[in-house]
């Protein structure tokens, strides 16, 4: 529901006083992603970006495919991000779908930029292409069982878990220059177009309360 506004085993055991982890190589792909294709990162620039030598890269990556997997299970948590959330137990259709929107909310639950660059590497690659298929079925597949879970019956729920999540790729897509506080304002009115029905006051507070805490 948010704008794209915040973007943010090894071969040996690396020596003790090794200025990189193997979580600081997988941060500068992603980050890097932002500018450049996932297929086409190298390992020299990032090395540069990192302050080590190309070596470093070895303590913790056997060949460049084991580092685009290592990239692949971080864009992963997106899916369990989303599934997590929308199986979570909740009193109201309302109150799950703004459940599922605290992913678009917080960078930390769903990195847009991430899923964008693997759509990208999707489009030239077919393995990479499998993959994002198979997100992409896995999170309609839990937001239409959580509209099931509330009453709606198969059909309606499926269309309603499109209209969330595809609404909400798209934004992304087209860049979509939103605020926060605009998309806010608008929040009502989403939760009554994806669901029929009218979130609680209490439940538009405690979203706006998880929004002040996890943006920016």
């Amino acid at each position: 529901l948010f704008p794209y506004t915040t973007l943010f085993r090894s071969m040996a055991t690396p020596p003790n006083n090794a200025k990189v982890s193997r979580d600081d190589w997988v941060n500068a792909a992603v980050a890097a992603a932002v500018h450049e294709p996932i297929d086409a990162l190298k390992v020299l620039v990032l090395a540069d970006q990192l302050g080590v030598s190309r070596s470093s890269f070895y303590w913790y990556f056997e060949s460049r495919e084991q580092f685009l997997d290592a990239i692949v299970e971080r864009w992963r948590l997106n899916t369990a991000s989303i599934v997590e959330r929308a199986e979570r137990a909740a009193r109201t259709v309302t109150a799950a779908v703004l459940g599922v929107f605290e992913c678009w909310a917080d960078s930390q639950l769903f990195n847009v930029a991430l899923d964008l660059a693997m759509r990208d590497w999707g489009r030239r690659d077919g393995g990479a292409r499998s993959l994002v298929a198979d997100a992409d079925a896995q999170r309609l597949d839990a937001l239409s069982r959580m509209f099931g879970r509330h009453g709606y019956d198969e059909v309606e729920a499926t269309v309603r878990a499109r209209l969330v999540y595809h609404s909400q790729v798209g934004l992304y897509a087209v860049a979509e220059p939103e605020t926060v506080q605009q998309r806010l304002d608008r929040l009502p009115s989403y939760v009554v177009a994806m669901t029929g029905k009218a979130a609680s006051a209490d439940e538009l507070a405690a979203f706006h309360r998880f929004v002040e805490t996890h943006q920016g």
